[in-house]
C-alpha cells in the first residue's frame, strides 16, 4: 500500500463515516478501483479508530458526562453507598445504560455474522444493493423529520432497536450513522438528538471492534507504519470538518438529500461490476 493510496483512503474514511453514505462501502469500492485483492480488515479498522477520536474530541462535553456518571454510578454499586453525581441531570443521567444495551444486538450480530460481514467487504455487488436500499430508505426519511423526544426520554427499548440496526449496518453499503438516526427518527426522536445518539453509541462500538481486531492488525502496521499513520491522519482532519457540516445539515432537515448520493453511487458501482 502506497502513501497516496493510504491517505485517499483515510480521506474517503473520514468524510463518509459521519455521512449516511457508508464508509465501509465507499472503502471496499476504492480498494477495487485501488486494484487491492484482499479485504484491508486491519487498515479499516485503524481508519474507524480516527474517526472514533473525531467523535470523542467533537462531543467531548456529552462523553464526559456519561462517563462520568457511569464512573459514578459503578463507584456506588461497589461501596453500596450513595455517590455524589456532580450535577449530572438529564438529559446524560442514566444515557450510558441506553449506550451499553445497544451494544448487546449489535455485539450478537457481529459475532453470529461475523464472517458473512468479512465476505461481503470482498463483493462489490453486495455493497451496491445495499447502497440502493440505503438511498430509498434515506429519501424516504423526510416524512419523518418531526420527532420531539430529546436524550432524557430515551428508554431501553428504542435503545434495542437502534442498538440492532447497527448491527445491520455492520455489512457494507448500510451507514451506520445513517441507519441508526433513521431508526431514531421513527422512534420519535428531535433530528439533533437522534445524531447525537448515534454518534453516542457508537463510541464503545467502535472501540470494542477495535480492540478485537488489533491482535489481527499489529502485523500490518508494523509492515506499513508510514501508510497507517497517513490514513489515520487523514481521516481525523476530514473527519472533525464534516461531522461538523453534517449536524448543521440535520439541524436545516436536509439529511434525506443524502439518499439521492447513495443510488448514485449504488448505480456507478454496478456499471463497475456489470463491465469489470
Amino acid at each position: 500500500m502506497s502513501l497516496l493510496q493510504a491517505t485517499v483512503l483515510g480521506f474517503v474514511q473520514g468524510v463518509t463515516e459521519f455521512l449516511p453514505v457508508s464508509s465501509s462501502g465507499h472503502l471496499v469500492l476504492f480498494q477495487t478501483l485501488f486494484k487491492m485483492k484482499e479485504p484491508m480488515i486491519a487498515f479499516d479498522v485503524a481508519l474507524h479508530a480516527a474517526t472514533l477520536l473525531v467523535v470523542v474530541v467533537y462531543f467531548w462535553k456529552d462523553v464526559a458526562e456519561v462517563v462520568s456518571d457511569f464512573w459514578n454510578s459503578m463507584t456506588g454499586l461497589i461501596s453500596r453507598k450513595s455517590v455524589e453525581t456532580s450535577g449530572i441531570q438529564a438529559p446524560h443521567k442514566g444515557l450510558w445504560i441506553c449506550i451499553l444495551i445497544t451494544m448487546i444486538p449489535t455485539g450478537i450480530m457481529a459475532v453470529l455474522f461475523k464472517d458473512f460481514f468479512e465476505k461481503a467487504f470482498s463483493n462489490l455487488f453486495f455493497v451496491v444493493c445495499a447502497w440502493l436500499v440505503m438511498g430509498i430508505l434515506l429519501i424516504l426519511s423526510r416524512r419523518f423529520q418531526k420527532g420531539q423526544k430529546d436524550l432524557s426520554v430515551i428508554h431501553y427499548g428504542d435503545a434495542f432497536w437502534i442498538g440492532l440496526v447497527q448491527g445491520v449496518a455492520l455489512m457494507p453499503g448500510i451507514s451506520r450513522s445513517g441507519s441508526t438516526i433513521l431508526v431514531g427518527l421513527l422512534l420519535g426522536l428531535r433530528k439533533e438528538t437522534a445524531a447525537k445518539f448515534s454518534f453516542l453509541m457508537s463510541i464503545p462500538a467502535v472501540l470494542a471492534a477495535c480492540v478485537l481486531e488489533l491482535r489481527h492488525g499489529a502485523g500490518f502496521f508494523l509492515e506499513y507504519p508510514a501508510a497507517s499513520f497517513a490514513g489515520f491522519a487523514a481521516a481525523v482532519i476530514s473527519g472533525y470538518f464534516v461531522i461538523r457540516w453534517l449536524m448543521s445539515l440535520i439541524q436545516k432537515g436536509r439529511f434525506y438529500l443524502f439518499g439521492f448520493y447513495c443510488i448514485a453511487v449504488g448505480l456507478f458501482s454496478l456499471v463497475m461490476v456489470v463491465f469489470s
